[in-house]
């Protein structure tokens, strides 16, 4: 192994590594560093390598991607994935993302880059990898609202995703539809309290026109959703 000195703390390299690879990640680095420092969206910390990691400024859900051994991994053992955890609450969680196929095969530096620029653009949809889409803004207040100790899932991404473009689409009933559903389950399966559950869905149901909610509360697929969706009390 050999260390290279860069932008972002020293990055060790399997003696076998092709300079031109090592220099291209070098380059890399410079870049991610300059997007860095110019972007309202990123703050920086030091691991116990002295390198640095990248951390989101918004706090919950948090992102944090580690450059350096994201590089390091790749090169010793071939290991594609980002170097990324997220921090929701009091858990932790090792989100999958994966090089992209369409980034230049010599630049691993290209795909962080990418992750980098997705939160300036605030984390579009349609871009946003699947494992990410809780840093997405419409997503985040429904996530500040878990239960402390509780935590979402991929299952309850899932669900909250198909909620939310049902909202985008304006399908206000399969939207509550999905939510009463979604409900449900918080209460009964992860043994949240009504008012927790309320809590958790509120940010969707402000999304909603009162007049929706009522149609859908007069006859909804069950009954012991209307616990959990209400309507609105006027201020």
């Amino acid at each position: 192994m050999f260390e290279v000195a860069t932008a972002l703390g020293l990055v060790s390299f399997p003696m076998h590594t092709k300079e031109e690879n090592v220099k291209a990640e070098n380059r890399a680095l410079k870049l991610l560093a300059d997007i860095i420092e110019q972007s309202d969206e990123w703050q920086v910390r030091l691991n116990e390598k002295e390198q640095v990691v990248l951390h989101t400024v918004d706090d919950n859900p948090r992102l944090m991607i580690d450059p350096c051994a994201t590089i390091e991994r790749f090169y010793k053992d071939g290991n594609e994935h980002i170097v990324t955890y997220m921090f929701i609450g009091p858990n932790t969680i090792s989100a999958c993302v994966i090089v992209d196929q369409n980034a230049p095969q010599c630049v691993i530096t290209d795909t962080i880059i990418s992750l980098v620029l997705l939160a300036e653009a605030g984390w579009p949809k349609e871009h946003t990898p699947l494992t990410l889409n809780l840093m997405r803004e419409n997503l985040k207040d429904t996530i500040k609202n878990v239960p402390k100790r509780s935590m979402i899932t991929e299952d309850d991404l899932e669900r909250l995703e198909v909620i939310e473009d049902h909202i985008l689409s304006e399908k206000w009933a399969d939207a509550l539809l999905n939510l009463g559903g979604h409900a449900r389950f918080c209460y009964t399966c992860k043994g949240w309290t009504e008012q927790e559950v309320k809590t958790h869905i509120n940010a969707f149901l402000d999304r909603i026109p009162m007049d929706q909610i009522i149609r859908y509360i007069s006859a909804p697929f069950d009954a012991s959703e209307t616990i959990f969706i209400t309507v609105p009390t006027l201020q």
